[in-house]
């Protein structure tokens, strides 16, 4: 197999979809490795390095006119439509609720798109999902902190227990807050009693009532929104009703902003003070703060995610 590797042209990405350790994997098995130019740029990985692990350097043009398989961290903002050939495979995130259109088109000219939002939990090895959801909600819970006026340990509400929720729950504890969590999953309770949550609330059927009951027994200073399932839009949980009630000051961090919101007054990319002084912040890709930790981790699935679709395409 021909493997690419684009240099990524989304807005303030940093990472690159494989490190020169993915390239030597790959080349290791087999596989022939195009770099597009530059592409590791933002982790101030030089062409050299990438051609020491056996990739050959390459423009785009070059590149997607000779690979059957490319990899990316995200949809690039250039036209696919005179690059991409039939049989072409597309590997990275797909954003399939905003580009589930183009998909299709893709697949009908004999391109598939293979997205890591559709990888299941339970194949740690090529689950870039979860990896880079653990870096944002570190850095997200961080970054939201920062936001809250109280001094000293603060309360906080954790909605959704996936691996940003958890965490953030560590992120709360290591930073001495004390943290409930909000799961919709009774196993979810382990997991977040373990991290150090005082608490585990189960919401099943992601009810905006219960939080508000939560919310009024124990107001949070900061709300850490991250509750969604993977390629869905997020359900609306915090809804203008719950806000009206919430004190001025509180924090609310919505991960979920992109696939819809948490949080009815999520606006992306912005923070906003509400009427109330609830103040309601968003910001899209937090693991690009740390784009050669987050690199690694990215490089490492999509490095066996390659040799999982060669293995699976010599099995056909």
């Amino acid at each position: 197999m021909i493997a690419g590797v684009v240099r990524e042209t989304a807005k303030a990405e940093r990472r690159v979809a494989l490190t020169p350790d993915g390239v030597r994997r790959l080349v290791a098995a087999g596989h022939r490795l195009m770099v597009e130019h530059d592409a590791g740029h933002g982790v101030e990985i030089a062409d050299a390095e990438y051609r020491a692990a056996g990739a050959d350097l390459v423009d785009r043009a070059e590149l997607y006119g000779v690979s059957d398989l490319v990899a990316w961290v995200k949809p690039p903002a250039y036209q696919l439509d005179s690059l991409v050939r039939p049989h072409m495979t597309l590997v990275g995130f797909q954003d399939p609720i905003h580009r589930a259109a183009r998909i299709d088109e893709l697949r009908a000219r004999g391109v598939t798109s293979v997205g890591f939002e559709a990888v299941a939990h339970d194949r740690p090895d090529i689950d870039a999902l979860s990896a880079m959801s653990r870096i944002a909600g570190e850095i997200a819970y961080g970054q939201a902190r920062q936001l809250v006026s109280v001094s000293g340990p603060i309360r906080a509400l954790i909605i959704g227990c996936g691996q940003a929720g958890l965490s953030a729950i560590g992120t709360a504890v290591r930073s001495g807050d004390a943290a409930v969590a909000v799961g919709n999953r009774p196993e979810q309770a382990d997991a977040a009693i373990r991290l150090g949550a005082k608490r585990f609330l189960a919401n099943p059927d992601g009810d905006p009532e219960v939080l508000r009951r939560q919310l009024a027994a124990e107001p949070p200073d900061l709300v850490f929104c991250a509750a969604v399932h993977r390629g869905s839009r997020g359900p609306v949980l915090l809804d203008a009703a719950t806000l009206d009630t919430m004190a001025a000051g509180t924090v609310i961090v919505d991960l979920v902003g992109k696939s819809g919101g948490n949080c009815v007054a999520t606006v992306p990319d912005r923070t906003v003070t509400l009427p109330n002084g609830v103040i309601v912040t968003h910001r899209s890709n937090y693991p690009a703060d740390r784009p050669s930790a987050a690199s690694a981790a990215y490089s490492a699935a999509m490095a066996a995610m390659i040799l999982e679709l060669d293995r699976r395409a010599a099995t056909e």
